[in-house]
């Protein structure tokens, strides 16, 4: 889930819900939802559609300005690496259903702010059909995602996937799984064994990443304490990146943000309006009127961003570190 969404009310919404900065748009000096409403474009079709689309473009200029100014200050690692864990051995053998989840757990080292991109699944089982493989949290239980493979017995089936999970300054702790109860597979292990079907290891550590085999009981919930073993991926394979994840830094930092982007918001907002297309009575008398809204937004955005900077933490990590400030001083003879 985004952790941008809901940060901004709008009030009037059938499935109105309460934001998590308690903040609304409505509330914000100088908007009217009935002149947003004379001034919206086509593409929009009502205020509360264009009110939408301006929220989320204020979070990603945020994110980019933020990026911007935090890296004249802070060192920020933006290199990543590729794994792929589960391969398919050169003679298969074959692994019975049981009443289990089955797959593959990644578990990054520390907590830090990173993102893991799941890029594709692979699937190679001896059945016909859809098998879903799920995404789990070890740490909560919660299903992060979905992923629907259609199987052919006995057929290698892919499916690219590009999803993204991130750790928010947090443990990050996944599990690509599917319910074995029904599904017969094959003994694939972690890694390639060239002339061995039979031969597997149920973890190993790779570039930070734990990465092993897991099957956990259905009967339980699907957290790290109820891990029961695991030798075979059974037949399940993925492909993921990792990467450090400035989107995660400021979603950790998400509580202090709700001002700067309720005023961002209102600034885009209102420009929209005083661009608008649309010539009626409405948007020639406020035009003046938006152009003052508009410049006092930006300084309450700007003052609340000051703020957020020098206020914020920031991280001493694998990922973020200080940068050392070199003073020169010329010596005269």
């Amino acid at each position: 889930m985004n952790c941008w969404n809901n940060v901004i009310g709008i009030r009037g919404l059938c499935d109105e819900q309460t934001p998590s900065s308690g903040l609304y748009i409505n509330d914000l000096t100088g908007i009217s939802m009935s002149d947003l409403d004379s001034g919206v474009n086509e593409e929009d079709k009502t205020a509360y559609t264009l009110i939408q689309r301006k929220i989320d473009q204020a979070a990603n200029m945020i994110q980019a300005e933020s990026l911007a100014y935090l890296y004249n200050r802070w060192n920020y690692l933006t290199s990543s690496w590729d794994g792929q864990v589960g391969f398919w051995p050169q003679q298969l053998q074959a692994l019975g259903s049981s009443a289990v989840w089955r797959g593959i757990g990644v578990r990054y080292r520390q907590a830090d702010y990173i993102a893991v991109t799941l890029t594709a699944v692979n699937l190679l089982v001896n059945y016909t059909g859809t098998v879903n493989v799920l995404v789990y949290d070890l740490i909560t239980g919660n299903v992060l995602e979905t992923i629907p493979v259609t199987t052919v017995a006995g057929t290698p089936s892919r499916l690219v996937v590009n999803k993204k999970f991130t750790s928010n300054g947090q443990m990050l702790n996944l599990a690509f799984l599917y319910n074995a109860t029904a599904v017969n597979s094959y003994q694939t292990g972690l890694y390639p064994v060239y002339g061995c079907g039979g031969c597997s290891r149920g973890s190993r550590w790779q570039n930070n990443v734990l990465e092993r085999t897991i099957e956990i009981p259905t009967a339980g919930a699907v957290i790290e304490q109820n891990i029961s073993g695991g030798s075979w991926t059974g037949g399940l394979s993925v492909e993921y990146q990792v990467a450090c994840s400035f989107e995660s830094l400021l979603c950790a930092h998400i509580g202090q943000l709700g001002y700067p982007l309720l005023y961002k918001a209102g600034m885009l907002i209102v420009k929209e309006m005083e661009f608008s297309k649309r010539l009626n009575g409405i948007i020639s008398y406020n035009r003046e009127r938006n152009a003052q809204l508009v410049e006092y937004y930006q300084q309450q955005y700007d003052a609340y961003m000051s703020r957020y900077f020098e206020q914020a933490y920031m991280p001493d990590t694998g990922c973020f570190s200080c940068r050392q400030r070199v003073r020169q001083v010329s010596r005269i003879p």
